[in-house]
């Protein structure tokens, strides 16, 4: 501390001392009270947008050959094919004709199918919808279910050759539209991308029996047209994608390569995979 003396001459005198001044809690108070609103919003949640809105089949072109209809038409018909490896055929030695598109192959008779029995009326597909396909880190964000009961219908034989009784059962044969067949048609998803910012996710399928109780697990072709029917990418075969577009609130399936798939010409396609 320095010490000055000033002597008194008897003129009124003004004395300035220019003292610098540091305010350490400048600002503090603005910074206090981000901090409190940043822990009520936590403590009392706050308003995120979760509002679903609903995604349709993006439309596609088809050129029709029959001469009394239009050449060209749009089509919103979203197609799905799943077969299935008969019992009695060993994966091993099979060829991809082995794989039917029928219910008989998964275990159920003509008769199961056409009377809804239990075990075949509680069997479904389901769709599930993951971030990536690396299984190791994937998370599922959402899942359709397309119940045995739906889809196309073939004609079959239920009596004898004597007594023959033709009926039609179902098919795994999925043409969903926005009439008729409409379960499963429309993706359900978050309508604003600020809380989850994805417009693709990676596509998986399996196939619950409700005969015996499993689930089975699908890819998109054949084992047989493998080099290895066992050892293989998983994350190639597993899996095909699908496209958001939050613009007009549409949808499309492609396969990991961008190819687009889910039409009449080129419907998804799932065989059953058959474990070693």
């Amino acid at each position: 501390m320095n010490k000055y003396r000033f002597s008194d001459n008897g003129v009124e005198r003004e004395l300035q001392i220019p003292i610098e001044q540091f305010w350490d809690v400048n600002g503090r108070e603005d910074a206090i009270e981000i901090y409190e609103q940043d822990v009520v919003e936590q403590v009392i949640n706050p308003t995120e947008d979760f509002e679903v809105t609903r995604f349709d089949h993006e439309s596609y072109r088809i050129v029709n050959k029959d001469p009394d209809v239009p050449q060209t038409e749009f089509k919103s018909s979203v197609n799905y094919e799943f077969y299935f490896l008969p019992d009695n055929v060993d994966v091993t030695g099979a060829t991809s004709s082995d794989w039917v598109n029928n219910y008989n192959a998964a275990g159920f008779t003509n008769k199961e199918i056409y009377y809804s029995a239990n075990s075949y009326k509680n069997s479904f597909f389901k769709l599930d919808f993951y971030d990536t396909n690396e299984s190791q880190s994937q998370q599922i964000y959402f899942t359709i279910i397309l119940p045995s009961y739906q889809g196309q219908t073939n004609n079959v034989n239920i009596g004898s050759n004597t007594v023959p009784k033709n009926v039609n059962v179902r098919i795994p044969t999925y043409h969903l539209d926005y009439i008729g067949d409409k379960e499963g048609f429309f993706v359900y998803w978050l309508k604003d991308r600020g809380y989850i910012n994805l417009d693709e996710f990676y596509m998986s399928v399996k196939h619950f029996n409700g005969k015996t109780g499993e689930f089975t697990r699908m890819m998109i072709e054949p084992q047989t047209l493998m080099a290895n029917i066992f050892t293989f990418n998983k994350e190639d075969k597993f899996y095909t994608k699908i496209v958001l577009d939050y613009d007009n609130y549409q949808y499309k399936l492609t396969d990991l390569n961008g190819i687009r798939i889910g039409t009449t010409g080129n419907p998804v396609k799932f065989y059953e995979y058959v474990n070693p």
